[in-house]
């Protein structure tokens, strides 16, 4: 019995072959790896079914009753899309095989040939059409990946990079500034790989030294003090899942050893015990690339992590994609389209180094959306309104955009006797929006 695991989609493949035993063992074979197949045993009967039927992939033998393969071929090349075109052949038409492939095949079987030599190559394809969806997915995902919006060659790169990261379970070291997006890029490969939930994000800064081998591998009670009972730990919450450790630079040297010894290992012992537990999940990481430069990452921890390694560029060195990222943004915020930029605005959006990245930017149209109020026109001033000249730190700017969206809403607040309602209105957004933002920017129900 032929055995096969193949990788990508179900497929729809028409296959022509007059040869009645042949045709129905290809046919199963096909069909207990998932696919959908048709058989036509004539070139009419063949070119009749690829009229009115769409179809990933034919199979043809080239001498045919009724005619010639090569004529399948040519009317499955004019498909939208078009279909992959496999063609077999005996040895005595080999040579009208190769007249195929230079007409547009993909590849041809000279017979006879294993089994597993066609599923292979249907296998192949299978994969290829899987990454092309993803890659379609990645590219028009509008809320789960806002951080890769755009056509500028350098995030194509990137989206690349992802899709070849969905293939294997190695380690990936996600590079790159505060606010490009790391975190959601982890989160895209772990959703479009086939590995199973959960995704489970730690903060590399969040605990200190002392605490850090119990939240990664857990504890017994009685382990140290306060250790009032047993704690499982990340990496057995992690399961087959994803294991995402951000900030890996917030690291101290002592961190940086114990997680070395667990990736090289891949085992671990909750601290109060002896037993050696194995972790089938998959490492996610992300570090800022300053503490790469300045030597803050043990280089023999970094070539652990990064088995692939992937720069998640900031918003700076692919300025041309600030446009559709405002677009996407503004309709995230005012899905109405009540609101659109001035063209100074958009100008001034451009001109700027977004030292905060990604995430600047949308802080920044949000604070538009929000100062504009019932205007139809945002301009510079709303998206800046603590100015962009001579702004010379992330935090002067981060300040004068808090303080001048705080009052704004005190203001709101105050001629609608702290009214939320109608607040929001005199605003121009949603309670809900104003809710938010009064949590956020911590804006008690005094104001």
């Amino acid at each position: 019995m032929v055995t096969w695991n193949p990788v990508g989609l179900s497929l729809d493949i028409l296959l022509v072959e007059d040869e009645e035993s042949l045709a129905l063992t290809l046919a199963d074979h096909l069909r207990d790896q998932g696919h959908r197949v048709f058989v036509r045993r004539e070139v009419p009967a063949a070119l009749a079914w690829l009229e009115s039927n769409p179809v990933d992939l034919v199979l043809t033998d080239v001498r045919l009753p009724g005619g010639s393969g090569m004529q399948v071929l040519e009317r499955a090349l004019r498909l939208d899309p078009p279909a992959w075109v496999l063609v077999m052949t005996g040895y005595a038409t080999v040579s009208d095989a190769v007249d195929a492939m230079q007409a547009g095949a993909k590849a041809y079987l000279q017979k006879p040939f294993p089994a597993e030599a066609l599923l292979s190559q249907v296998a192949q394809f299978s994969e290829f059409r899987e990454m092309q969806a993803r890659l379609a997915t990645l590219e028009n995902n509008e809320e789960d990946d806002q951080n890769l919006t755009g056509d500028s060659t350098i995030v194509r790169g990137v989206r690349k990079k992802m899709l070849e990261a969905l293939g294997g379970d190695g380690s990936i070291l996600l590079i790159g500034e505060s606010g490009t997006g790391k975190e959601r890029a982890a989160r895209w490969i772990h959703n479009s790989s086939r590995r199973p939930t959960p995704f489970v994000p730690f903060a590399c800064g969040a605990v200190p030294d002392t605490l850090l081998e119990s939240s990664l591998f857990g504890h017994v009670k009685g382990a140290f003090t306060d250790a009032d009972e047993d704690s499982p730990g990340l990496l057995h919450q992690v399961k087959n899942g994803t294991l995402f450790l951000d900030g890996l630079q917030d690291l101290s040297e002592s961190a940086q050893a114990t997680l070395l010894r667990f990736l090289q290992e891949r085992t671990y012992s909750p601290l109060g015990t002896t037993e050696e537990r194995a972790f089938s999940g998959r490492i996610l990481a992300a570090v800022q690339p300053q503490a790469l430069d300045a030597g803050a990452i043990r280089e023999d921890l970094i070539h652990r992590l990064a088995v692939l390694p992937i720069l998640i560029p900031p918003l700076r060195d692919r300025i041309e994609d600030v446009p559709l990222l405002v677009s996407r943004l503004l309709h995230r915020y005012d899905p109405e389209g009540r609101r659109k930029p001035a063209k100074k605005a958009l100008d001034a959006l451009m001109a700027f180094d977004w030292p905060g990245n990604v995430r600047e930017l949308e802080n920044a149209v949000h604070r538009g959306i929000t100062l504009v109020g019932n205007s139809k026109v945002i301009h510079a001033e709303h998206f800046f309104p603590g100015g962009v000249e001579g702004e010379t730190s992330t935090l002067d700017m981060a300040t004068a955009l808090r303080l001048a969206e705080t009052d704004a809403i005190k203001k709101a607040l105050r001629s609608t006797q702290g009214k939320k309602m109608k607040a929001a209105e005199l605003l121009g957004i949603s309670r809900k929006v104003l809710w938010q933002r009064m949590k956020v920017l911590g804006i008690g129900e005094e104001s």
